[in-house]
């Protein structure tokens, strides 16, 4: 199914920025010629003269058509991914009727808008047809005048179901995003992953270090691919109008390694959490590999009456430090347990290999503290930036974000990059030196090309730089300025 592209809408927001002077009666015609241009209304009749007529009125009207003298054919060029807007369609044809064919593409488009035509004596099935589906009917013989309103009317339509498609996958993407920030391109292809893993109910092994983000993602795990919803569901909110435990319930294994009671006190504790969250659509058990022999047999056993990768039950998701090949190796795991845990592994990276994103989740982390303390937000000093950036942030995430909070209410500076005290070559200082330089540069050209949405004259005033250097510091960090413009950052895919 043909679906409008993002720079289609951009040219059809291009043409009515072009149309200022036009009433808006004027400007929705235009827009309705734009949008059949790409994408053309298509009729299916059997009669000739049918066709001839239409085409000759919509030609007039400025509405691109393609006609089809049987629904069969109509129904191989949706499956081959040509453009359409609105299908007209005559109920009474040979070989594949009318109500068929409106069947079939309630199917393979249901979000395609279907007029049907039909004779006179025709009027009750015509209204059946809207009650499976078609979006109006006009009785034969026609007055263009009516068909072609409905048809402007299907269009409205059409491009406002367009929009919201756009908006959802862009929210689906921006809550992601709030979730797991950054834009590094290991942080971008964390994302991928999870929306690739949309309404697929694997259990899943998110492994990385302390504070590198593992209960984040299995939160955006929950939101976003659920495996009660299917591929092309809604993702869940959490506008804090739900509350977190209602996507997620977890248990953290790391308190439960020293109870006595062993297996039974991880049952009570996953028991405990699923009742706390009813309506959970993950299972969370974080820090796994503090579990002793005992408990993990326990887990063992409670999985072998769990419903393997079911939509009845929420999907499981183990975290912990170390991969599960790892604690199969040393025996901590049997491997069949390991299989059992794990359909799909996934990695969240340590901070110093995304380091790029750091001045972006300072300053989130900064502007929550300000929030949190009720205190001013302190602007960062020059050079500071750079020097977090090339610390190696042994606590990740977590000790980014208590640097934040004793910065801005105690006014303390960024550390000083760690060093391994050995004798270095000025060689070896020089490589590593560029690289920090270069890695701190690329970012904020990206920054500002993320703020200016791609407009290179805001980019320039605001980094004080001649457009021959920024064209050649953006061709050697592989930036244009096309990827911007949405308001987003596509230069690394």
């Amino acid at each position: 199914m043909h679906e409008f592209s993002d720079e289609s809408a951009d040219g059809l927001r291009g043409d009515a920025l072009r149309t200022d002077g036009l009433s808006a009666a004027e400007q929705r015609l235009t827009h309705d010629s734009e949008l059949t241009r790409e994408a053309p209304i298509w009729l299916v009749d059997d009669d000739p003269a049918v066709r001839e007529s239409l085409s000759q009125w919509l030609e007039l009207a400025e509405l691109s058509l393609r006609c089809f003298s049987r629904g069969e054919v109509l129904l191989e060029a949706l499956a081959a991914g040509e453009p359409v807007s609105v299908v007209i369609s005559d109920i009474r044809m040979p070989g594949m009727d009318g109500m068929t064919l409106l069947s079939r593409l309630a199917l393979a488009a249901p979000e395609l808008p279907v007029l049907m035509m039909t004779g006179h004596g025709d009027i009750a099935t015509a209204v059946t047809a809207m009650q499976r589906g078609a979006r109006d009917f006009i009785e034969k013989p026609f007055d263009p005048e009516a068909l072609e309103l409905k048809l402007r009317q299907a269009l409205a339509g059409r491009r406002l179901s367009d929009e919201n498609q756009r908006l959802r996958r862009r929210l689906s993407v921006r809550g992601l995003s709030g979730l797991l920030r950054g834009e590094s391109p290991k942080i971008r292809q964390l994302r991928d992953q999870l929306l690739e893993l949309r309404g697929r109910p694997a259990r899943l092994w998110i492994t990385g270090e302390p504070g590198s983000g593992r209960t984040a993602t299995a939160l955006a795990l929950a939101e976003h691919a659920a495996p009660h919803a299917t591929a092309h569901s809604e993702p869940a909110r959490n506008d804090g109008s739900v509350a977190e435990h209602v996507l997620l319930a977890k248990v953290e294994c790391r308190l439960l390694a020293g109870d006595e009671r062993g297996a039974q006190a991880l049952s009570d504790a996953i028991d405990e959490a699923l009742a706390a969250a009813p309506d959970a659509t993950t299972l969370l058990l974080h820090e796994v590999s503090g579990l002793t022999d005992e408990q993990w047999q326990g887990l063992e056993g409670w999985l072998a009456t769990q419903p393997h990768a079911g939509r009845q039950s929420p999907r499981l998701v183990c975290s912990a430090s170390h991969g599960v090949s790892d604690l199969t190796a040393s025996s901590a795991v049997g491997l069949t347990l390991g299989h059992a845990l794990a359909d799909i592994e996934l990695s969240t990276p340590p901070l110093r290999e995304r380091r790029e994103d750091i001045p972006l989740l300072m300053a989130h982390f900064s502007r929550q503290a300000a929030e949190v303390h009720q205190v001013p937000e302190v602007s960062f000093a020059a050079g500071e930036l750079a020097t977090m950036m090339a610390a190696d942030w042994p606590g990740n995430l977590w000790q980014l974000r208590q640097l934040a909070s004793r910065r801005v209410v105690l006014g303390e500076s960024a550390p000083t990059p760690k060093t391994s005290g050995g004798e270095h070559d000025e060689e070896d200082e020089s490589t590593g030196l560029a690289a920090e330089v270069a890695l701190f540069e690329a970012t904020l050209i990206r920054a500002a090309l993320q703020r200016a949405r791609g407009n290179i004259a805001l980019v320039l005033e605001e980094l004080a730089l001649p457009r021959r250097t920024l064209n050649l510091k953006m061709h050697k960090y592989g930036l244009r300025r096309d990827s911007f413009r949405q308001g987003g950052d596509t230069s690394g895919e």
